[in-house]
This record gives structure tokens, sequence and C-alpha cells, in this order.
């Protein structure tokens, strides 16, 4: 449908574990999606949007925080049931599935070891979550096109 209304010339469906660009993109975005990605992965999907981008390239990510006190819960809830979990991770309530919040430090700390350097940082409250939102640029500066 992109293709047809001529908003895309090319549609490719990749997760961002196995995100295959490299110095591809002017600009890029991850809205609402970080959540959904576990502690494991989070290395290397912060070095496939990092290298997907051109050095300098501008990076927006929000990263979902949870109310601490519910996160700590859930994960106390888990581990009571025997589940291999880690802090921070929750599958229940009205989280529709798996998420996992890394917070601030530790989401920043995979980010900026991936080789991104922080541009800009606000964060907003909506419907009881807060949502960082990270401006991040690909260190290397900006490659001369020729």
């Amino acid at each position: 449908m992109a293709r047809a209304r001529g908003l895309a010339d090319e549609l490719q469906q990749v997760t961002l574990q196995e995100l295959p660009f490299e110095d591809r993109f002017d600009a890029l975005m991850t809205i609402d999606a970080m959540e959904n990605v576990p502690p494991e992965d989070w290395p290397r999907v912060a070095a496939n949007l990092a290298r997907a981008v051109h050095p300098g390239g501008p990076l927006y990510v929000t990263v979902e925080e949870g109310d601490e006190a519910e996160v700590a819960a859930a994960f106390d809830r888990l581990a009571a049931a025997g589940v291999p979990a880690v802090p921070g991770e929750v599958v229940e309530g009205d989280v529709a599935g798996y998420h996992y919040y890394p917070g601030r430090e530790r989401a920043l700390r995979w980010l900026l070891g991936a080789g991104l350097e922080l541009l800009a940082e606000a964060v907003d409250q909506q419907e009881g979550w807060r949502y960082r939102h990270l401006l991040l640029g690909r260190k290397g500066g900006r490659k001369e096109s020729t």
C-alpha cells in the first residue's frame, strides 16, 4: 500500500535484532518499540541502529518507563513463580505482552556504548507511563557525498 501511494520505493520487514543496514539512512526513528526488546538484545539492537544511520545522522528513540514500584512488583511475582526474569521485565497487566523497562542509565549505557552520542533529551507523562525521548547521533560526523 505504501508503494502504491508513493510513500516507499522499498519495503522490508526485519526485526531490530536483525537490522541488516549499514550507513544507509539519513535519520532513524524507533517510537514505542524499544520496550519490546529484551535486555540481552539491547546491545545488538543499539549497535544495529548506530550502524544503519549515516555518521552524524540523528536517531530518535523513545524509551518507555513504567512506575518503578509496579515494575519491581511485577519482577517479584515473576521470580516467585520461578520465571527466569530480570528486573525491569513485565509480562502481565496492561503492557500488551512482554515489556522491558531498562531505565534511563542502562538504556543510555547501551546506546552510547554502540557509538552514539546524546544530543537532546526530554521526558513526558502519558496515561500513567513516562516516555523518555532521546535524540542521538552516530559519532564520526557526516560523511561527504561523492
